[in-house]
């Protein structure tokens, strides 16, 4: 069930405050992402004022969708404390694939938000009870889907059996591999892009054969839609005019009458306005 909080505009459990035209179609939904936890089920944190959890990723291109993430772990209680996990370059490379962001540029993204309270970076791809105990965490938080690595088929399993593991929503139709393959899928558009930004072919590693190809298709498409609106001007357009004239019935202002007449009275009013300045 959800849960509905009074918003200030200083309160950084949740997002900014969405105003201008437009907002109640963008509606924050984030209220359905909003599900705390029962203090009383925990007794490992019974008496503690504040209780600190754990998110961990690796928060390339950091979006929207990380973003809920952390937003529903800081809401976890009344006063939680959120410590982010970034993922190290060179694991994440090993195990994942290439990012498009370095560490460094992940670990800064993810301190910018307005949920997070503190960063480990790099940190572990697979979380030890030692790793909780150094950081003082009460819980890690993360979607409830198995996380399976090699043989083992989830990774938070041990945390799960520890009664330390918060489920979280998974924020659907985003993700980063969403994002890489739309720009894929739009690769001329953006190179074309980046080339009238002033970037070299060499900044955007692309060969000398490659860019003439780019530039050749670009004039081929120019010359196509030049022929297009030659055609337009020189065939459609009269053709049009005469079938008009040939179906209008006699006596009918014909569409060269019409727009004469239009251009006559424009006329007029320009030179109306013209006589008024």
């Amino acid at each position: 069930m959800s849960t509905t909080i009074n918003q200030t505009p200083q309160d950084h459990r949740l997002p900014a405050l969405l105003l201008g035209e437009g907002s109640k179609a963008y509606s924050d939904k984030y209220g359905k992402y909003i599900n705390p936890a029962d203090p009383a089920k925990y007794k490992h944190i019974q008496g503690k004022d504040q209780v600190r959890v754990y998110v961990d990723g690796v928060f390339d291109m950091f979006h929207f969708g990380h973003a809920r993430y952390i937003l529903q772990a800081k809401n976890m209680f009344p006063n939680t404390y959120v410590i982010a996990g970034v993922a190290a370059g060179p694991t994440t490379l090993e195990l994942k694939g290439q990012t498009v962001m370095t560490e460094e540029e992940r670990c800064e993204s993810v301190r910018q938000c307005r949920y997070v309270d503190e960063v480990i970076c790099p940190a572990p791809w697979c979380i030890s009870m030692e790793f909780l105990k150094e950081h003082n965490i009460d819980f890690v938080v993360q979607n409830d889907a198995p996380y399976p690595m090699g043989d083992n088929p989830d990774i938070y399993k041990p945390i799960k059996d520890a009664g330390m593991f918060l489920p979280v929503m998974r924020t659907q139709s985003v993700s980063t591999s969403d994002y890489i393959t739309r720009i894929i899928s739009e690769y001329d558009r953006y190179l074309q892009r980046n080339l009238e930004r002033g970037y070299s072919r060499q900044d955007l590693g692309i060969t000398f054969l490659k860019l003439e190809v780019q530039r050749r298709v670009e004039g081929v498409q120019k010359t196509i839609n030049g022929y297009i609106a030659d055609f337009m001007e020189y065939f459609y357009e009269p053709i049009s005019h005469r079938i008009v004239e040939f179906i209008s019935p006699q006596g009918s202002p014909t569409t060269s009458d019409v727009s004469g007449d239009e251009d006559e009275e424009d006329g007029s009013k320009r030179k109306k306005k013209k006589s008024n300045c």
